[in-house]
């Protein structure tokens, strides 16, 4: 009788509210504002590809139990939005780039808004704007932990962009060669010039390859960065051909501050 009481006593009286994020990055976010007040989910596990990645039966059970899923604009949100809104129609969609300008990306023939904007320090800052925004609305009286877990972030944030900034500038490099696009704000912000192996979401062609090995050696590249997610056959080959290093970058590891600094030591050769 005695252990039964002591396990009620212990047991949370409520369950913490349910956030379902797309990738790793956003669940970062998300406790770091909300600290342990919400339980956070990614649908996109570790190792796995935002363009490829299938809903599962465990993934629905979540969806069902969320209260708030934040959106990034990732092709498998494109694919399956409809049916996770369909799964949960009390289910709250936000948009975590609604503060953001987003720039055209093709995939697979068709023209999309980029959504690798948590991979340039000030669109990050967007983002977790929103997403305190949004806890502070849901949560009000705990809405001042929010505000400000959110204006510790910005500041760490700050400092990061202002580390990569100190990069940029004590660095010669201007280009960069990557397997998949996902650098594409970075390479705006930093005033780079970000050059892709993938072809419009598609392996490279034959004469897709040549282009980049001349633009590659004009520009004397000496790196080629890949993604774990993706395959390395076209990026192997093109590195045997300008006799560069293949270099592995993620762009959705879970601790976002520590890997953009991480993938700009990797750029400018820090």
């Amino acid at each position: 009788m005695r252990l039964l009481f002591l396990l009620l006593f212990t047991l949370p009286l409520f369950a913490k509210e349910l956030i379902l994020v797309a990738i790793l990055p956003q669940k970062y976010f998300v406790e770091q504002i909300a600290n342990d007040k919400v339980e956070v989910k990614a649908l996109v596990p570790k190792g796995a590809s935002p363009a490829t990645y299938s809903l599962k039966p465990s993934d629905l059970k979540a969806i069902k139990k969320a209260s708030v899923y934040f959106t990034i604009g990732v092709p498998f949100e494109r694919m399956w939005l409809d049916r996770i809104q369909s799964a949960n129609p009390k289910l709250k969609i936000i948009d975590c780039g609604e503060y953001t300008k987003r720039f055209p990306l093709t995939h697979d023939g068709a023209t999309h808004p980029d959504p690798h904007i948590w991979l340039a320090p000030n669109y990050a800052v967007q983002i977790v704007r929103k997403i305190a925004e949004e806890l502070s609305f849901r949560d009000p009286k705990n809405a001042d932990i929010y505000i400000s877990n959110m204006q510790k972030l910005i500041a760490k944030i700050g400092t990061i962009d202002q580390k990569i900034f100190q990069m940029r500038l004590h660095s010669s490099i201007h280009s960069f060669l990557v397997y998949h696009p996902s650098f594409g704000y970075f390479a705006k912000v930093y005033h780079l010039r970000q050059i892709a192996i993938e072809h419009e979401g598609k392996e490279p062609k034959s004469q897709d390859l040549l282009k980049i090995i001349k633009i590659a050696k004009k520009e004397g590249i000496k790196t080629i960065f890949i993604e774990p997610q993706f395959p390395r056959k076209s990026a192997k080959f093109l590195a045997q051909r300008i006799g560069a290093k293949v270099v592995v970058i993620d762009p959705l590891a879970y601790e976002w501050d520590e890997n953009i600094v991480k993938v700009a030591r990797a750029i400018f050769g820090d």
